[in-house]
Formats: C-alpha cells, sequence, structure tokens
C-alpha cells in the first residue's frame, strides 16, 4: 500500500465508525448499564467529588430505596453512609464523567467509537495490512460494544497497548511504565481480564523454569511475571482496602449467578459458545471464528511449536472460561462483551495464518467457509446496529412525548418501562413496583405532586374502571392521557394526589 493511501485508509474507517455511531441515535441510547454509569458519575459530581454511589432523584422521598428501579435490577446494598453501593468500576466513572459534567451523554457513545477506531489502529500498525479494518469493523461485534460499554471500550484498549508493548518486548522505560498502568486499568474496569493475568502468570512461570539456560528469555520471564504479580497485587490490595472484598464489588453482585449449575445455565453456555437466542453463536457470535479453530486445529503448519497455536490455544481457554463464569446472555449481541478485551488474539491470528502452505481443494473449501463466516457476522452486526437505532428512536419517542406535560414523579411497574425512560432517571423521581403498594407507602410525600402512572396495557390496572383508580380519585383528579407511541402504546394515569 502506498504511503498516501496507509493514511487514508485509517482515517476513512475513522469517519465510518463516528458515522454509526451517529446512526445509533446515541443523545437516547442510555439504558440498563450504560445508563446506571451515568447516575454513578452523576452521583458523584452531585456529591463533590468524594463518595460513590448512584444518583437517584427521588431518595427524598424514598431514602431507602424501596422503589429504585437500579437497586432491584442489580440487587444492590446500602452502605454506612447511605448510598448504593456502585455495581461497576469506579475508575469508569472518573473516566466518562468529564463527558457527564458538560451535559453531552452522548460524548460518551462518540468515545467509544474512537477508542474502537485507536483499537483497530494499533492492530494495524502491528499487521500492516489495510484490510484488518475491515475485519475488525464489519466481521466481529467490536464497535457495538465498544459503543453500549465504556468501560470495555476503555479495557480494551488498554490492555492491547500493554500485550503489544511491554508484554511483548519487556524492558524498563517510559513507555513500559504507562503501558503498566494501563494492563492495572484495564483489571479494574474488567474482572474478565483477571482470567488472562493468571494465565499468563501460569504459563511465565512454566517458561520461567524450562529456559533456565537461555538467559536473555529468562530474564524477560523474571520480568514479565514481575509485573504480572505488581497488577495482581496492586488490584487485590485496592479492592481490600477500599471495599472489603478481593475482587471488588462487581464480583461480589454477580458471584451468585457464577456458581450455579441450572438448566437455563447450561442453555446460556450452550448459547454462547455454539447456537441459540436468534442467531449462531460460534465462539463470539463471529461464525468465521470457527474456521479460525478449524485451520489452527488441523491445517497449520507448525501445530505443536509455533506462538501462533499457543496464542490460539491461550484464546480458546479464555473464551471457554469467561462463558463458563460469566453465562450472561441477555439478548442478541450484549453477551460477547465479555470476549472483547481478548479480541486481539483471533484477529493477529487470522492476519498471520500461513495461506500460502495450505493449497488445492482443501484452500478453497476452507476460503468459501470462511467467507460464509464472514458474510454471516457482518449480517449480524448491520441487525445489531439497526436494532441499536431502533432502541434510541423509541427511547426518544417515549422521553419527549412525556416531557410535552411533564410529571412531577412516574411511576413504573415493568423493567422495560423503566429502561425505557432513559435519562429521565437522571431528572425525575421514578418509583418502580406495584402502583397500588408505591402509593400506599409514599402517600404522604407524594401529596400535592402530579404523579404519572405508565404501564402495559396488559397489566392489571390497565383500566380506567380499576378500584384502584376510583379509590385515589377520591382524592386526586386523574386523567387518563393515551400514550400511543409508533411501535408500542401504554397505559397512562396523571394523578394530582
Amino acid at each position: 500500500m502506498s504511503k498516501s493511501l496507509g493514511k487514508i485508509v485509517p482515517f476513512l474507517f475513522l469517519v465510518i465508525a463516528l458515522a454509526i455511531a451517529s446512526f445509533t441515535r446515541p443523545n437516547f441510547s442510555f439504558a440498563s448499564d450504560s445508563l446506571t454509569k451515568v447516575l454513578q458519575s452523576v452521583f458523584w459530581i452531585e456529591n463533590g467529588f468524594s463518595d460513590q454511589g448512584i444518583y437517584y432523584p427521588g431518595k427524598d422521598i424514598d431514602p431507602n430505596y424501596n422503589f429504585f428501579y437500579f437497586k432491584h435490577s442489580y440487587n444492590l446494598q446500602i452502605n454506612k453512609n447511605g448510598s448504593l453501593i456502585a455495581p461497576f468500576p469506579f475508575l469508569n466513572t472518573i473516566l466518562i464523567t468529564p463527558f457527564v459534567y458538560l451535559h453531552w451523554q452522548s460524548g460518551i457513545v462518540y468515545l467509544g467509537a474512537f477508542l474502537f477506531w485507536l483499537n483497530s489502529f494499533l492492530i494495524y500498525r502491528i499487521t500492516k495490512r489495510w484490510w484488518i479494518f475491515l475485519v475488525i469493523l464489519f466481521f466481529t461485534p467490536l464497535l457495538q460494544h465498544y459503543l453500549a460499554f465504556s468501560d470495555i471500550a476503555f479495557a480494551s484498549i488498554f490492555l492491547s497497548f500493554f500485550l503489544t508493548t511491554f508484554f511483548k518486548k519487556p524492558d524498563f522505560s517510559f513507555l513500559s511504565a504507562v503501558s503498566v498502568l494501563f494492563a492495572i486499568f484495564s483489571l479494574f474496569l474488567r474482572t474478565e481480564v483477571l482470567l488472562l493475568y493468571i494465565l499468563l502468570f501460569m504459563i511465565q512461570l512454566y517458561l520461567l523454569f524450562r529456559n533456565k539456560a537461555k538467559v536473555k528469555r529468562y530474564v524477560g520471564n523474571v520480568h514479565r511475571l514481575y509485573v504480572i504479580s505488581l497488577i495482581l497485587f496492586v488490584y487485590v490490595a485496592t479492592n481490600y482496602l477500599v471495599y472489603d472484598s478481593i475482587l471488588g464489588p462487581r464480583f461480589d453482585n454477580n458471584k451468585t449467578g457464577i456458581f450455579r449449575l441450572e438448566l437455563d445455565v447450561i442453555q446460556k453456555w450452550k448459547s454462547l459458545l455454539f447456537w441459540g437466542n436468534a442467531r449462531l453463536g460460534l465462539l463470539g457470535y463471529s461464525p468465521w471464528l470457527i474456521i479460525l479453530c478449524v485451520l489452527y486445529f488441523f491445517f497449520h503448519p507448525e501445530r505443536k511449536t509455533s506462538i501462533e497455536k499457543k496464542l490460539f490455544l491461550i484464546w480458546l481457554v479464555l473464551v471457554v472460561i469467561v462463558t463458563f463464569l460469566s453465562p450472561n446472555d441477555s439478548n442478541i449481541d450484549w453477551g460477547t462483551r465479555y470476549y472483547t478485551c481478548f479480541s486481539i488474539f483471533p484477529i493477529l491470528l487470522l492476519s498471520h495464518f500461513k495461506w500460502k502452505r495450505i493449497v488445492g481443494i482443501k484452500k478453497s473449501i476452507l476460503l468459501f467457509f470462511l467467507c460464509i463466516g464472514l458474510l454471516y457476522s457482518a449480517y449480524i452486526n448491520f441487525k445489531v446496529w439497526k436494532e441499536m437505532k431502533n432502541i434510541s428512536v423509541q427511547i426518544g419517542e417515549l422521553v419527549n412525548n412525556l416531557g410535552e406535560d411533564p410529571a412531577d414523579v412516574y411511576v413504573v411497574e415493568d423493567p422495560a418501562i423503566a429502561n425505557s425512560l432513559g435519562v429521565l432517571h437522571i431528572r425525575s423521581s421514578i418509583f418502580y413496583g406495584n402502583p397500588t403498594e408505591v402509593v400506599s407507602k409514599l402517600s404522604d410525600q407524594l401529596k400535592g405532586k402530579r404523579v404519572r402512572f405508565l404501564l402495559f396495557p396488559m397489566a392489571n390496572l390497565a383500566k380506567e374502571s380499576d378500584p384502584f383508580w376510583k379509590e385515589i380519585s377520591k382524592d386526586a383528579n386523574c386523567i387518563f392521557p393515551p400514550l400511543n407511541l409508533k411501535k408500542i402504546s401504554m397505559f397512562s394515569a396523571l394523578c394530582k394526589l
């Protein structure tokens, strides 16, 4: 590739990544995990950058968080200061807070697109192959993960930088110090990175005893072991001192879901590794990866001794372990976010595979199935990008509709509606629970406030004739304005209690 083209191609793919981010309507793309991270940042800002928790506009009315959706969603505990223990890493809160402080939450999504491009550019600089941009953008689920999960975006680029600098060629320089710091950051951002470091530690320990006679390699193994030990020590010590837990609050919140051997968990394992949940899985929902496995298992010319084969086995072991320990198959693509930090391995393996060693009909068959896998992966990506846009449009439509006649308080009982209120959670008191229970327990605090109840049409109370509405109408003026969105209708009751 010419020098001029070598400069144009990376810039072009940056523009494409930002354009896809814009296509997903980032202003209203915050729900569930991404919204919770924003609420953590708002809490930190509102408390003078001195405490951790989740922002809850309704806390004055509901001080014990009895009707706070995110407390129930993540099964969170209250700390000694009366705040909820934040489920996501504090480091991620620090990194995204500038955008929240400037009231530019959509900037977090665009930052994710930029970090995705930066990670792709790093791999491009290593491989010197322009088509690597195409593979990463269209044939892996990385972009949607970077856009939707800021902690994954940061952790992935930090880990990739560490693996391609210090770990590749261990020395002690300013660049190495930065890469080690990034490695520590990546572990605090994503717990699954701990598995990689433990695996690398075991491998380096084995190589240390094996390479005693080879001084240069021996010294490199010692340096790597020292750095990994330092990373693990900092992580464990910090979590123990700050949270009184050696693996941190994120692990504590999820451990009940990890150590469970039940039918639904087994189904998720199958779905994440092979197929299920309305799509073909195959090691990360990128079906071409199964062809990569075939290549390295059966057709690699140096099956036992090559570094590529070792990297392949490391990646495969990580994928399987992460699947078993994090069986989160929430929808069409998000389960694979747990693999994102390790994505550098299969991409480098694909770029370094020695295709010239395979000839004849075998090569044609393998290339045919590889192309089929790549095309199916691209289809999944386009489908997910479109779905991300549809979700954002639906959230935006609901929030804008409610903004035409805003209430003081919102009451919802369905988690789908709670999630669909998006950034409204930042500026409005939203209570999650059965409306009768909410009104019964918070009746004194809600007096004089305009309360809007939002229910799906099939809900028990979604009828104007229900006795509940007749009961509260004795002391309140209730109207039932229709809430008709493009794809869904909701039952709405607006009462001044």
